[in-house]
């Protein structure tokens, strides 16, 4: 991460709420009103930039995508022509100018030329797309620098911090602070787990609701459809099973009547293709195999950039240096998102999600209300919700750190959630995980809509490589060998055989860690480069620090606002030297930083 600027401000809060509100007006229908609002932001974003240097605040550009999707570093943006979801991917290793007239011949291998969509898996062609700068941030000092004051404290874990880097102490990092002074954190099967000063076991360290819909990234959104799938419901992934009483209405509009004893079920299949079965979709060929439902991996668009020297890799499951491609790491904490319409009083519903083949349930009592919580066969707890009749409900239900959280409406009915029992050996996967989320109507007529899965984020024990090793990671797997692996149950024990990795943390020191944890250039990959060797007189740092920990005095504030993410193509394309205009401020991405 660069440093771009240092100001000060005591105004950011009321600066916050003017873009806020500009952002909030706008789509009124009037293009006066348009053109007046983007004034208005570049207004906003001016006087932030004038006021911050009055207060303990310090403006940076994200350069890289290690912080990615909840920072943004240089990247391209693209709509899939497939399914028409907005996704991202990593372009810090392109030239400053882009694909510019002024890129010497031997630095074109760094164009990005192609990305693949994380909703439907389509590769998309980039190499004529806009390469956009990270995001402009702001980051608070004063509450690092001077915690005696109102309002600020010592760093916590899950901050998102800006250091000093040890080996180069010139050089500006940001991270999330995962590790805290006397601690020892593990990391396993993709979570972390803590055991504290003094403390004989290590416990999972759960994260705060706030930090945890933060930093959740997408799986599936059933609002967009590839273009190919028309008319292919073998692809369909959410789909009523056989002999119930769920239709699809419309496009991702699930109805059901079940009667009183009658129970209708609707079931998500994490049906991926490969890129040889997109291939025969595109050219109209028989399929080189049947659809079939994988597990879902840590897979992310930002890593799949595929460069102009590498072509190659794009129908690779492992990448190089330029980038993690498929990612192979399952998940199995994941939330489920959606539109309920309770059409009559009477019945029941159920949400389900399966982990390790344990179905961990919500069962909401149409009549009364009450929500019943349980994993496997344990109840866990109850709730009055407002869901007692007909009417229209945004819900979300979510197993992530084994805690069970539900929304309605996003309000948190439970906390942040109600825990259970981690088991002794993390579980691995079984035939069930292959169709994760279910929704049961029971007695009851209702409808879903506006179906969005996304997983918990994994933190691979080493940035850059797999955490299974051996036979599930060696070279350039075909990424057709790869899907069969996930598709297949007498490959799953192989996944449930990790071992930990242990950071013992030392006082006064910390652990930070990158939300894109396969690319981040974290604690778990650097050396000690700054340590001091009398022997050849280099380095400079004599405190024997491990080299995955960060000092205090290194740490220069906590990150707190997007006041200024890049900017928002609109109207005729007109690129010049990969610039694109005309643009607007980026209000959807301008954001409290969690």
């Amino acid at each position: 991460m660069r440093r771009t600027s240092a100001t000060r401000t005591d105004a950011a809060g009321t600066a916050t709420k003017e873009a806020t509100r500009a952002s909030k007006e706008k789509g009124k229908g009037k293009e006066k009103e348009g053109y007046r609002e983007t004034v208005e932001a570049l207004v906003v974003a001016f006087i932030l930039a004038l006021l911050v240097r009055g207060f303990e605040a310090e403006a940076f550009v994200i350069p890289t995508g290690s912080m990615a999707p909840t920072l943004m570093g240089r990247h391209k943006e693209i709509t899939c022509p497939q399914c028409g979801y907005v996704f991202s991917v990593n372009a810090s290793e392109e030239d400053e100018g882009g694909r510019g007239l002024h890129l010497r011949k031997d630095e074109q291998h760094r164009w990005v030329v192609a990305g693949t969509c994380v909703n439907c898996r389509f590769q998309t062609k980039l190499a004529d797309a806009p390469t956009f700068n990270g995001d402009r941030i702001l980051v608070m000092k004063f509450p690092y620098d001077l915690p005696f004051l109102p309002g600020a404290g010592g760093p916590d874990r899950w901050d998102v911090v800006v250091f000093r880097y040890p080996e180069e102490p010139e050089v500006s990092y940001i991270k999330r602070l995962v590790g805290l002074p006397g601690e020892e954190l593990r990391i396993y099967f993709g979570d972390v787990y803590i055991k504290p000063p003094g403390g004989k076991e290590f416990r999972l360290e759960r994260k705060p609701l706030r930090h945890q819909r933060a930093m959740e990234m997408m799986v599936y959104d059933d609002r967009y459809r590839p273009e190919a799938f028309k008319g292919r419901p073998e692809w369909r992934r959410w789909a009523g099973q056989p002999d119930t009483a769920w239709k699809e209405e419309s496009d991702g509009v699930f109805v059901a009547t079940a009667a009183a004893g009658q129970e209708a079920e609707l079931r998500y299949r994490h049906l991926v293709p490969d890129p040889e079965q997109w291939q025969a979709i595109l050219s109209g060929d028989k399929l080189p195999r049947d659809p079939r439902p994988s597990l879902i991996t840590d897979f992310y668009s930002y890593n799949s950039n595929v460069s102009e020297s590498r072509p190659d890799l794009a129908t690779s499951a492992f990448r190089d240096s330029e980038g993690v491609g498929a990612q192979p790491q399952w998940v199995g904490d994941l939330t489920v998102s959606f539109r309920l319409k309770v059409n009559a009083g009477g019945g029941s519903v159920r949400f389900e999600l399966v982990e390790g083949g344990v179905v961990n349930r919500c069962t909401i009592d149409l009549t009364s209300g009450v929500a019943t919580l349980t994993h496997g066969d344990k109840e866990l707890a109850q709730k009055v919700t407002k869901i007692n009749g007909p009417g229209t409900y945004d819900v979300i239900f979510a197993n992530v750190d084994d805690r069970l959280t539900l929304l309605v409406d996003d309000q948190p009915l439970f906390g942040d959630g109600v825990t259970y029992d981690s088991p002794s050996t993390h579980p691995a996967p079984t035939a069930s995980d292959l169709s994760p989320v279910g929704i049961v109507a029971s007695g009851a007529s209702v409808a879903v809509s506006d179906l969005v899965l996304k997983r918990d984020i994994y933190y691979t024990q080493n940035p850059g490589r797999s955490d299974y090793g051996g036979s599930w990671d060696h070279g350039y797997r075909p990424a057709s060998e790869l899907f069969a692996m996930l598709s297949d149950p007498s490959h799953f024990d192989e996944l449930g055989k990790l071992e930990w990795k242990d950071f013992p943390i030392g006082p006064d020191r910390y652990m930070m860690l990158g939300d894109n944890s396969p690319r981040s250039k974290d604690s778990r990959g650097w050396s000690n480069g700054d340590r001091f060797d009398a022997s050849f007189g280099s380095g400079w740092d004599t405190s024997d620090r491990a080299y995955y920990e960060v000092p205090r005095a290194m740490l220069t504030g906590k990150a707190f606002f997007v006041y200024w993410p890049h900017g928002k193509p609109f109207g005729p394309n007109i690129q010049i030297n990969n610039f694109r205009i005309p643009f607007r401020p980026y209000f959807e991405r301008m954001k409290w930083i969690r």
